[in-house]
């Protein structure tokens, strides 16, 4: 019991002993024994209750505290002679608060200690009287009942008071590991968000029903919107992501996902912006798949420097051309010349129809190289529409006497301009036509990867040595006595311009495969 609650306890019992004195047959009266007795109670019990907690708390104080007031009361009642009267009921009181305020051997022994005066004022007050007075059996053993119930009251009472407190007390370390918890899941959480926000490309998290998560500053920079305007909006629903929200979907519905991709999305401002990605899985506790993860990079500044680059190879490459094209042209102008001189003698139709046709292959000549200068050097936008290359090399091929053998596994379109993609092919096929025999054979091969057509051109002629491998696509390389070493250039240039890629692969004395990646045509 704490020191406020005993205190509170005692007063009462001092209020209530020295009332009953006060009233008692003798009564209270300044100066005599009882009154005295009265003041020595209240003082030495306030000073007790003034004494330090920690002496307070110690069970041996507690008892003699609770002797000293058995024995007051029964000097109180010796005094006043109260054994005659109601008197005794003081006893009762201070058992009572003696076992609630200490342990069942320290309120017991008080009891005992009360019995023993008690008796001991009733035998004198009556010498002659017995044992077995009603006054000795009911009144001592409630002595000893109250102490018994109070005690066992109070025990519980401590019992449950401890659980309470143990309780609580668990409650507030519970609680204290909640907050810990909870500040390191902030933490974690702050940490992980610096970590997204300091990464240089742009991450979008997106959920199985295409709702934006998480985006990160690059994300807002390259876009052209807000965090606001993105977080919680549906991707379906943000005009120009379409493409971007296909892809997505394909990977999340496939299981499948997308590794170094590139599509063009619009930004918030309409602008066409190329994107090179990722997109993985992003997987819930229960190993379904809960959306997905989009890590990309702008391109545009890098096609921008691509561009610029492809620019200023031209220009390295302006130099040469010219001395290349003054000599080029020179041969076929000297024998114009020579021709044209040699007819105006001439009467004999034979040589002068002879003459002629040198003079037309001359021009054809010109014409076949300003027209290859030019193809390589005109930058110009490609409006590209679906082209079946089977369809167009199956033309191409009907002019030409050479065995082909095609072979698809799908579909055969692609997304392009197709003169260009003839003129492409014309170079291709004829390189191989001119690396065979007569009997030579060349596979046209389609195949599909991703979202690319592979047109594979595989010849069984004579090879391309190693050496030459790796210039063949550089503008002015021949190995052809006539050739203007613009043709490989130009196939180059071309697949660029459509944003493809080529391959070649060679073996000397077996034959050459040439494989052009095209964008295949989203029409099945």
């Amino acid at each position: 019991m704490d020191k406020n609650k005993l205190s509170f306890l005692r007063f009462i019992l001092i209020l209530t002993t020295i009332l009953v004195m006060t009233y008692s047959k003798k009564g209270l009266h300044f100066g005599e024994p009882g009154y005295i007795v009265a003041c020595i109670y209240f003082v030495i019990s306030i000073l007790l209750s003034r004494a330090p907690d920690k002496i307070l708390a110690k069970p041996w104080f507690s008892f003699l505290t609770f002797l000293f007031d058995i024995i007051i009361i029964s000097i109180a009642i010796y005094l006043s002679e109260g054994v005659q009267t109601d008197f005794y009921l003081i006893y009762f009181l201070a058992i009572f608060i003696s076992s609630v305020s200490q342990t069942l051997n320290g309120s017991f022994f008080i009891a005992i200690v009360a019995s023993i005066i008690y008796t001991w004022l009733l035998h004198r007050e009556y010498p002659g009287i017995s044992f077995l007075d009603s006054r000795f059996l009911i009144r001592i053993p409630f002595l000893f009942i109250i102490s018994l119930v109070s005690s066992y009251w109070a025990e519980m009472t401590r019992r449950e008071l401890k659980k309470k407190e143990e309780l609580e007390r668990f409650n507030i370390e519970l609680r204290k590991e909640v907050e810990k918890i909870t500040a390191r899941e902030v933490e974690l959480r702050l940490y992980n968000e610096r970590i997204i926000n300091s990464v240089a490309s742009g991450i979008m998290v997106v959920n199985r029903d295409g709702m934006i998560t998480t985006v990160n500053p690059e994300t807002e920079r390259s876009f052209g919107y807000q965090k606001e305007e993105l977080l919680q909006t549906n991707i379906k629903n943000i005009r120009g992501f379409e493409p971007l929200w296909q892809k997505m979907e394909y990977a999340m519905t496939t299981g499948k996902p997308i590794i170094r991709s590139e599509i063009e999305i619009l930004n918030k401002n309409g602008e066409k912006i190329p994107i090179g990605f990722n997109i993985t899985l992003l997987e819930s506790s229960d190993k379904s798949i809960a959306g997905c993860v989009l890590i990309f990079k702008d391109l545009s500044e890098i096609r921008k420097l691509e561009e610029i680059a492809r620019q200023n190879e031209r220009l390295s490459y302006l130099g040469k051309m010219a001395s290349w094209v003054a000599h080029e042209i020179r041969n076929p102008l000297t024998s114009i010349d020579g021709f044209a001189q040699l007819l105006v003698n001439v009467a004999d139709r034979e040589k002068i129809k002879f003459y002629v046709e040198e003079i037309r292959k001359g021009t054809n000549r010109i014409n076949r190289i300003i027209d290859d200068i030019l193809t390589f050097a005109r930058s110009k936008k490609l409006e590209l529409k679906d082209v079946d290359l089977r369809n167009l090399i199956s033309e191409i091929v009907q002019s030409m006497k050479v065995n082909i053998i095609f072979e698809s596994d799908g579909q055969t379109k692609v997304q392009g301009e197709e003169e260009s993609l003839r003129r492409l092919f014309v170079n291709l096929i004829t390189n191989s036509m001119e690396a065979m025999d007569e009997n030579g054979v060349i596979r046209i091969k389609f195949e599909q990867q991703d979202d690319y057509l592979v047109t594979h051109v595989i010849d069984n002629g004579k090879g391309i040595d190693e050496n030459d491998l790796k210039n063949i696509f550089n503008p002015f390389f021949t190995t052809k006595p006539r050739g203007t070493g613009l043709g490989l250039a130009i196939v180059k240039k071309i697949v660029d311009d459509h944003k493809g890629k080529i391959e070649v692969q060679s073996i000397l004395g077996q034959g050459t495969k040439i494989s052009v990646w095209l964008l295949a045509s989203k029409e099945v």
